[in-house]
């Protein structure tokens, strides 16, 4: 008896120190019931540490989202290897790869996403999926000249915005190197959530470091959960941007010294600041005989403010410019702005 109790332990502690095994293309599928959670493994919530995953693992969830829902995924775990990686793609077809989780929130709207696990060495790996309703939307906001600036992560909410041309969007997010809650915000283009079409989450349009157009005249901005980040969005429409070439974001800091470089080349280019900080220029690096607009808002006569050659601004310093979202078009070639808060 003792000799078989012995054997049955030997099978037991093999097979937990093997760590799970899984398979590639599990198909995952909304419970029922809202809010009613997955977890692989099931023994798995995450209270735990994640377990251990067999070695040599390439697995896969194909993970379904009804028409009105999104999916909330949390992964914990770690690889050892360079080769190894945990990987998602959501319905349009951006990629996130990444070899340690912990257990930040994806988020993912209809109709699917897939997660997929691929592992040389060790590693552990667990995840909790859960699905919940998209909220309502709420409202339509015409973009006009002096543009719109929210917060976009404040509240639970779906916005649509609209502006004859198409719309543009920049984020400023709270923390630079850390804007994980920015995942949270859905974008679509199109002018309702019933026809419009998912395109990405501010957390990968903001990684891009890149204006994002719409290729409608409608956007919808939906965010699924609130956080306490202050992250700024700022939405201009794209007839106001018209021949401008380059678009760059200035952050201002308080009590502190910055800069900001544009350089288009032949073509204009803008620096843009969203901040509830008033910010004075003390500097600037241009061609005397371009130019620079500075706009309260969107480029257009209703928020000129003043425009200057090179040679005048350098004679003007320094500035103080308020308010909170401010433009500054040059109309060719470098130019480095120092600023200070």
């Amino acid at each position: 008896m003792f000799q078989k109790l012995l054997a049955f332990l030997t099978v037991v502690v093999f097979v937990s120190a093997a760590g799970n095994s899984c398979k590639i293309g599990k198909v995952i599928n909304k419970p029922v019931i809202d809010g009613t959670p997955v977890y692989w493994p099931a023994s798995w919530n995450e209270t735990q540490p994640a377990p251990q995953l067999e070695k040599e693992q390439s697995c896969s969830w194909y993970v379904t989202i009804p028409r009105g829902y999104y999916a909330k995924l949390i992964i914990s775990g770690k690889t050892t290897d360079k080769d190894s990686r945990f990987q998602t793609v959501d319905s349009a077809g951006n990629l996130i790869q990444t070899t340690h989780e912990k257990m930040v929130p994806y988020y993912f709207p209809a109709s699917k996403f897939t997660l997929a696990v691929s592992n040389e060495g060790s590693a552990t790996f667990a995840f909790k999926v859960v699905w919940w309703p998209l909220p309502t939307e709420k409202y339509v906001d015409i973009v006009a000249s002096i543009g719109q600036v929210i917060n976009v992560t404040e509240t639970v909410v779906a916005m649509e915005y609209a502006a004859p041309g198409g719309i543009t969007l920049l984020t400023f997010p709270e923390d630079l190197k850390n804007y994980n809650s920015l995942r949270s915000t859905l974008i679509y283009d199109g002018s309702s959530l019933t026809s419009a079409t998912y395109v990405s989450n501010l957390f990968l349009l903001n990684q891009s470091k890149k204006q994002w157009t719409s290729s409608q005249d409608g956007i919808v901005v939906v965010n699924v959960e609130a956080s306490r980040s202050m992250n700024k969005l700022l939405i201009q429409g794209s007839v106001y941007l018209a021949g401008i070439d380059e678009i760059v974001e200035l952050h201002p800091q308080p009590n502190s010294i910055y800069n900001g470089t544009v350089n288009a080349g032949a073509h204009m280019s803008s620096l843009v600041a969203v901040s509830d900080l008033e910010l004075q220029m003390i500097d600037v690096q241009m061609k005397d005989d371009s130019t620079v607009s500075v706009y309260y808002g969107s480029p257009d006569a209703f928020t000129l403010d003043k425009t200057y050659t090179g040679a005048e601004l350098k004679k003007a310093l320094p500035l103080p410019f308020g308010g909170y979202f401010v433009q500054f078009v040059v109309s060719s070639g470098k130019a480095v702005f120092t600023f200070k808060s």
